[in-house]
């Protein structure tokens, strides 16, 4: 018996839904945006609308859905999903109806042992229905550059099929209202990889026909079904060689299916070897059409398009060719016959030019030698509006190629196109009070080490990129904002310096301690620094040098929680043990002040507010302006767990306070408080939860009253503003 699932409503971006407990003036308060990065992370497909021009969707391994259309930038679709749903947004797999572009579909689920869901829209994106399912999705895990696994039939556009890892086909008949197990589909998948079933690799319909085709990995080679009556019964295709996948396949408008084979699926194992194919319909068989420019290509094929104004056009991907120049594109304009690559390692010919302009970090510190073309390319696709544009995803952003049909005649230009996907996992930022020529935020997160954002509406350029480590903590001089330290997780980079804004960082060469990694707290000036290696015996130290030189710090334990005062330069406290230290000498030596506080506070100091120090817990919030010789108790926010600052509204007002808590009337989320504390306002909605947010970080903009950055696993750097 087939198992069929109903959806319950749920609210998505934009005038879908109201949260009751939220007031009308928290829901108008606030705009949200990201501090510019550019991508930053995995993109692992994207989706054309064949009927309007200019729409296109992007789905992301642990960063949600996004959506643009003609002329704007990238607008995210997923927000509304929280921290109890933030496992939805590893988005498996996303569809676009080519007969209503106004609806869309998505699968997310991030990895197979947490739920999964199917959602559906009919807005675009800005709002969507959910739908609870018995299997489970693997957003973020091996295999997830496949696709695409769910598809609209064009000739009937209220059925979607959607294949999954470990259960089989599935398809709905009433626009995403009711879903069933498809039980005539004969397998459900049986190669694993790292452990997790791959399963059903993509969906596509016959444009020439009705035909519904299923890729499937299977070890034996019998890959593809092919359903002629509706998914009523199926028929194999010719077996492809046993171990080669068909990751990605593209129908011509003639319907000539082509396909794109590795001998893994990627991407977390690089394949060694593939194919490309096409299937004729009309004689049952299959001609193989790979590349064979003797380029020294390694590694498979990832994502293969076909030109939807020219049915003999194609692109196809490498992936896993970990060269020097990144993965290759080849293109045909005769139906695979004879190929043009991008470049060829073997007679060292290029022909290509990457234009990281709007996002130099990209460059990633190569000099005179060009961008990389980008690696982990699992998606490839022709616009159908416009030949000349391939979009593809890669590990760190989206890039475009501006004329890739002059291909034989000039170099192909290809650009960076992810204005407004940001997709890093962000660790802290901090937030001077930045002046002409210092940066306006640092930032720390995973896979890119992070960045000195001289502005944060614009994408950083190369310069600004810290490129080195795997960072755990930043501090910068809030009286000199040019002088800034961040630790590092690798010992040979554990402790970085910079005395010019993040151009250029020092790392430290000998270590008072082998361990790395732990908290690094800056005096306001800059002149000394205290260390708490990250280790269980995490002893502090101080440097006033740079690193050059280090002191054992007096009166402290082992693995204290540390901050500098942004005022005065010789003041710094600690936690440790339950109770409040502070030193007076630039950090050398701590004395208690008998003021006992939670084992899990940490202080944070107040810029411009010397002696200013507030102690957050998740439970407790207090803070002093005596240095920490006495506390005062806010329990105006139960649920605290980070809180920080950002410019006052007027000159002779208390900074602005921002935190991640719950009031316990208004529910979990960010607030904002303008009188030290006595009253709180949540300024997210429930349209603009954000995911996962963690780690738990936030602070507000020392220059620009109401503005507030946070933390995000996936999401970037959100940052809200006063709604003008």
């Amino acid at each position: 018996m087939a198992i069929l699932l109903s959806g319950a409503l749920l609210c998505g971006i934009g005038t879908g839904c109201t949260d009751s407990n939220t007031t009308e003036s928290a829901k108008a308060d606030y705009t949200w945006s990201n501090v510019a990065i550019g991508g930053g992370g995995y993109v692992t497909g994207m989706e054309y609308n064949p009927k309007e021009e200019g729409l296109v969707y992007a789905r992301t391994d642990i960063g949600g859905l996004y959506r643009r259309k003609k002329d704007t930038d990238w607008v995210p679709l997923t927000d509304f999903l929280g921290s109890d749903d933030w496992g939805y947004i590893g988005i498996e797999s996303v569809a676009t109806d080519p007969v209503e572009p106004n609806r869309v579909y998505f699968a997310g689920g991030t990895y197979m042992n947490n739920p999964a869901a199917l959602f559906a829209s009919d807005d675009y994106g800005d709002t969507w229905t959910r739908y609870d399912v018995p299997f489970h999705c693997g957003g973020n895990q091996s295999g997830r550059g496949c696709g695409e696994r769910m598809r609209v039939n064009p000739n009937n556009n209220k059925e979607v099929w959607f294949g999954s890892r470990d259960s089989g086909l599935w398809k709905t008949e009433d626009y995403g209202k009711n879903w069933e197990e498809v039980t005539s589909f004969p397998v459900t998948g049986n190669y694993k990889q790292e452990s997790n079933n791959i399963g059903i690799l993509w969906v596509e319909f016959d444009p020439a026909s009705t035909d519904l085709y299923v890729g499937v990995a299977m070890t034996d080679g019998q890959c593809i079904y092919k359903s002629a009556d509706g998914g009523e019964s199926w028929t194999a295709l010719p077996a492809n060689a046993k171990g080669m996948y068909p990751l990605h396949a593209s129908f011509s408008t003639e319907g000539k299916l082509y396909l794109a084979y590795s001998d893994n699926c990627g991407p977390n194992l690089s394949p060694t070897d593939g194919a490309v194919c096409v299937y004729d319909p009309k004689t049952d068989s299959f001609t193989d059409i790979t590349p064979d420019l003797k380029d020294g290509r390694q590694g498979g094929f990832g994502g293969i398009s076909v030109d939807a104004q020219n049915p003999d056009t194609l692109v196809v991907s490498t992936l896993g060719w970990w060269s020097d120049n990144g993965d290759n594109l080849y293109y045909s304009k005769d139906g695979g016959k004879s190929w043009s690559g991008l470049f060829n390692l073997s007679t060292k010919e290029t022909n290509y030019q990457m234009d990281t302009s709007e996002a130099q970090w990209l460059d990633w510190g190569r000099g005179e030698n060009q961008a990389k073309t980008g690696w982990w390319v699992a998606d490839v696709n022709i616009n159908p509006f416009n030949s000349d544009e391939v979009m593809y995803g890669t590990g760190a952003t989206i890039y475009s190629t501006r004329n890739i049909t002059k291909i034989d005649e000039a170099p192909v230009t290809i650009a960076f196109d992810a204005y407004g996907l940001e997709e890093t996992a962000v660790f802290k930022m901090i937030a001077p009070p930045s002046k002409d020529d210092s940066p306006q935020l640092y930032s720390i997160m995973g896979d890119l080490t992070g960045f000195a954002h001289m502005d944060v509406t614009k994408c950083p350029d190369d310069a600004h990129f810290m490129k080195n480590g795997k960072p755990n903590d930043v501090d910068c001089a809030f009286l000199n904002p040019n002088i800034a330290v961040y630790t590092s997780e690798e010992k040979t980079s554990a402790l970085n310096f910079t005395q010019d804004g993040g151009k250029t960082w020092q790392t430290v060469a000998h270590k008072p301690d082998p361990a790395a990694g732990g908290q690094v707290a800056m005096a306001a000036d800059g002149s000394t620094c205290v260390w708490v290696p990250g280790s269980v015996s995490g002893k502090p130290y101080a440097t006033n040098d740079n690193g050059k030189t280090w002191f054992y710090v007096e009166g402290l334990g082992y693995n204290a929680k540390i901050a500098a005062d942004r005022v005065n330069p010789k003041l710094f406290y600690a936690a440790c043990d339950g109770l409040f230290y502070v030193s007076k000498d630039g950090g050398y030596t701590f004395t208690s002040t008998g003021q006992m506080v939670a084992d899990s506070a940490e202080p944070i100091t107040v810029f411009g507010q010397e002696g200013n120090v507030w102690m957050s817990s998740s439970t407790l919030l207090m803070y002093s302006e005596d240095g920490g010789e006495s506390f005062e108790t806010v329990k105006t926010l139960p649920t605290v767990d980070s809180i920080g600052f950002g410019k006052a509204k007027t000159d002779d007002s208390y900074p602005v306070i921002y935190a991640e808590g719950n009031d316990g009337e208004n529910g979990y989320g960010i607030y904002r408080s303008e009188d030290k504390g006595k009253s709180w306002l949540r300024i997210n909605d429930e349209q603009h939860l954000f995911g996962n947010l963690n780690p738990k970080y936030i602070t507000g903009d020392s220059n620009v009253y109401g503005r507030v950055y946070f933390c995000t696993d996936g999401r970037g750097i959100v940052m809200g503003d006063v709604a003008q």
